[in-house]
Parts: structure tokens; sequence; C-alpha cells
């Protein structure tokens, strides 16, 4: 039997029309993270870096290409506050923040700050992926309608840069103008060891130290880097005084609109993502380190007594400033949580010694 060209032409437009409805059903779930990084891998470079890219990697590939992930990096959809507004909005889906812009959120925050609180990112990471991190993640759901997926440290703990000398006490810290972010308990650290603090923004902090206005900043090692501070700072007292988070964050309403399979893939992506982060972040402080070196900065390591005297001396200023908007039960459940870490991961230490 002939089949007239119309009746082909009318049978494939009725064909694309059953069809379209099936395309439309399996087009792929946009994941827009904003941060405030660069685009790709560079040393050095912040940790967020790799982590969004191998998080994209993962999810795109774990979900057959059902989930994608576009990156939007360097601010380019607003700086560090207003990108956590907007994942709060859904307007994006993730963002990857850091701790002294979330405290404003959840002041409770403040307790992953407390100086001289942890010895090192083991012990740090150990509190974080434990009870107490389960705590904070909880309560930034409920306070703000945002899930916390991993708990990444920063870039790794803040240190101490200096340009007319070396600082080895708190005493050598009287008078000088340090440049201290607008955190009212670093603030308050800083002026407890006698400097008066300087408050200008991170992008004028190298013509502040090149002119003058201060004598010297506190920052992450990488940040540092990033500002070229090695032109105009000499020394550089490695304090660990206090540590930073980069957690990567996603709209709740968007998480619970995906499939259980697709929550699966999202939880396990932003774990590998952070273990690709806090990785990174040893390689670059040695990397820093080094080229610091070679431009001519020298690096000082407080002995334990010089370190007792900043802690006792700093740690109660901040405490007493943090107080102010975190109850005591927040604070003492911190501490009792960062001792208990130490605790386990010496016992896990010495079994493995025997």
């Amino acid at each position: 039997m002939k089949i007239r060209k119309g009746t082909v032409w009318v049978v494939c437009v009725f064909a694309m029309a059953l069809l379209i409805p099936s395309l439309a059903g399996a087009a792929p779930k946009v994941i827009k993270l904003g941060h405030f990084s660069a685009a790709n891998i560079t040393l050095p470079t912040q940790g967020l870096v790799p982590n969004s890219l191998v998080m994209k990697d993962y999810i795109e590939g774990a979900s057959g290409g059902a989930l994608q992930v576009e990156i939007h990096p360097n601010a380019a959809l607003g700086s560090v506050r207003p990108m956590i507004e907007l994942t709060q909005a859904g307007a994006i889906q993730m963002t990857i923040p850091y701790t002294s812009i979330m405290v404003p959120f959840v002041p409770e925050m403040g307790v992953t700050q407390i100086p001289f609180l942890f010895k090192d990112a083991v012990a740090a990471l150990r509190v974080m992926n434990g009870p107490l991190g389960d705590e904070l993640a909880s309560l930034w759901l409920k306070k703000t309608g945002i899930r916390v997926l991993s708990w990444p440290e920063g870039s790794g703990f803040r240190q101490l840069y200096t340009k007319g000398k070396m600082v080895k006490t708190p005493d050598d810290l009287k008078g000088l103008k340090i440049r201290v972010p607008e955190n009212p308990g670093l603030l308050a650290l800083f002026g407890a060891f006698g400097a008066k603090t300087v408050t200008v923004t991170w992008t004028e902090t190298y013509t502040a130290l090149q002119t003058g206005v201060a004598d010297g900043c506190e920052t992450e090692l990488s940040s540092a880097d990033d500002a070229k501070l090695f032109e105009v700072m000499r020394y550089a007292t490695m304090l660990n005084h206090a540590w930073n988070l980069q957690p990567v964050l996603m709209n709740e309403k968007f998480f619970q609109s995906l499939t259980p399979q697709e929550r699966m893939i999202i939880m396990r992506a932003a774990e590998v993502g952070a273990l690709a982060h806090n990785g990174f972040n040893r390689a670059v402080e040695n990397v820093v380190i080094q080229k610091n070196m070679k431009a001519g900065v020298k690096f000082y390591y407080p002995n334990d007594n010089e370190m007792e005297q900043f802690k006792r001396i700093g740690q109660k200023a901040y405490l007493d400033t943090l107080a102010k908007s975190v109850s005591k039960e927040w604070i003492d459940k911190t501490f009792k949580a960062a001792a208990k870490a130490e605790e386990e991961i010496a016992k896990e230490y010495q079994s493995k010694m025997k």
C-alpha cells in the first residue's frame, strides 16, 4: 500500500510531539556553585578550588549527567556574604564561604575560631567531623535553611606577618599597628596583646602595609601569598592562633527536591571534595613558606613558653567577646570536644606504635 507524503509528515510531527515531553523530563538538573577563588588549580591557591572541581566531576559522573554543576568562581556572583544569601534564597544552589563571614548568620560558628583551641588540623577536623560539627550543621539548617554538606578547613591556621621586627612574644606586639578583619573576637585578641588594630579592607591591606598605615597583619599563608605580602613584609610568626573553615553549603529545598540516589551522590561528592581540599592545603602551605623564604621573609616558630603566653592573654579576650553572643554551654562543649579529640588521637597513635 502506498503511503502518501502528507501522511508521513503528520505521523512524524505526532511522534515528535510525543517525544518532546520525554526529552524535557530528561533535562539535567543544574547546580550553580559560587565561590570567591580562582577558576583553575594553580600553586598556591585556595583549597576550595580543587574541592569544587572534584565535586563537579564526581556529581556529573556518578549521576550519569542527570546532575550538572556550573562553577562560578572569582566572586562572579558577588562577594562571600551575598553568595550565602543567594544560596539561602535558592537563587544559587551551592557556595563555599569561610568562617568569619558565617558568624553573622550563626554566631555559634565563632566557637570554631577560639584562639589556640586546636593543636593542629588533625584535631580540628576530628572535632568538626564529630558530634560538635553535626550540631553546628543542624543549627545552620534550622537558622538559615542551608545544609552543611562538609566541613573542610579553610586555608589552614592564621599566622602573623610583620614589617619592622620579629614578633616572638605578646610584648613584641605592643604599639604595633596590626591589620585585623572586622571580626570582634580577633580584634579583641590582638587588642589584648597590646597591638593597635587597623581594620582596612583586605584589598587595601597591601597598600596599608606598604605606606605604614599598618605594621603587620594576621591571615592565612595562602591569602598572604595571593596578596603578595612577601613584597612588603619581612617576618612571619607561625602563631596558629585561629583556624578557618570553608564549608560546602547547599540550599535545603533544592537538596530535598532531589531523588534519594541524587542526594547520596551529593553527600559523597562533598566528602570526596573535602579530602582534596584538605590535602591540597598542606601542599600549598609548604609552597608558600618556601616561596616567602626565597623572597627574604624570615619565619619564626614560638616555643612552648611563648605560645602559652599568647594563649593565656589572647584566649580570655576572645572568649569574653564571644560570650556576648554565644552561650556558655556552646563554649564549654567546644572545649570538651577539642579535649576529647586530642585524647582519642593520642590513644590511636599509641596503639599503632605498639
